[in-house]
């Protein structure tokens, strides 16, 4: 059985992953097996065909756009013989100070790395 972080009659209000896996059977207090939790800002466009339709992010985009040339981050090349592309993605965030109120609309264009 789990070990609750804190002694409540609710039931444990955290575990770490290992006592996640060793759970043989589902935690009657919350029924479930395991749980995971992602935050982000609902308001984060995924594709760009979204994040291309709102002025805040086209505006990020550019900015990010304005600061890779003028770091002279990257250069454009010819492609080599028998080599292959690396792609590019945007990666959107919104900045929030510590009362959440939105500071800033932030874009990234990074490589996939994976490839």
């Amino acid at each position: 059985m789990l070990s609750p972080s804190s002694t409540s009659t609710i039931g444990p209000k955290f575990r770490n992953l290992n006592e996640n896996y060793e759970q043989d059977e589902v935690d009657s207090s919350t029924g479930l097996n395991s749980l995971f939790a992602l935050f982000c800002h609902v308001d984060d466009p995924i594709h760009f065909e979204d994040a291309v339709k709102e002025e805040k992010w086209v505006a990020a985009m550019e900015e990010e756009i304005e600061a890779i040339e003028r770091n002279d981050t990257w250069d454009l090349v010819s492609l080599p013989n028998g080599k292959r592309v690396i792609g590019v993605k945007w990666v959107y965030n919104i900045k929030s100070n510590i009362e959440g109120k939105i500071e800033k609309h932030k874009a990234r264009l990074v490589i996939k790395g994976y490839k």
